[in-house]
């Protein structure tokens, strides 16, 4: 399942309505829109920001997704 999808499902989850979500993000809805369905996806600050609403781990839906962060290789 893409990130997108996995975050409109959290959104209507937490019953908020896109209006609402890309108020607080500080975006359109329609931008919301399109990363929900996966046209364009979300920055770092945007899936912090959306982890904090919908009470979610980002971590663990990126790591879902197939993304999976590390931290960086000592030298």
């Amino acid at each position: 399942m893409k990130i997108g999808h996995k975050l409109k499902k959290a959104r209507e989850s937490k019953r908020l309505s896109k209006q609402e979500v890309s108020d607080r993000l500080g975006i359109s809805q329609k931008i919301l829109f399109n990363m929900e369905s996966g046209k364009t996806q979300p920055s770092v600050l945007q899936l912090a920001a959306l982890g904090d609403i919908y009470k979610i781990d980002i971590l663990k839906l990126l790591s879902e997704s197939g993304i999976h962060l590390s931290p960086p290789q000592s030298l």
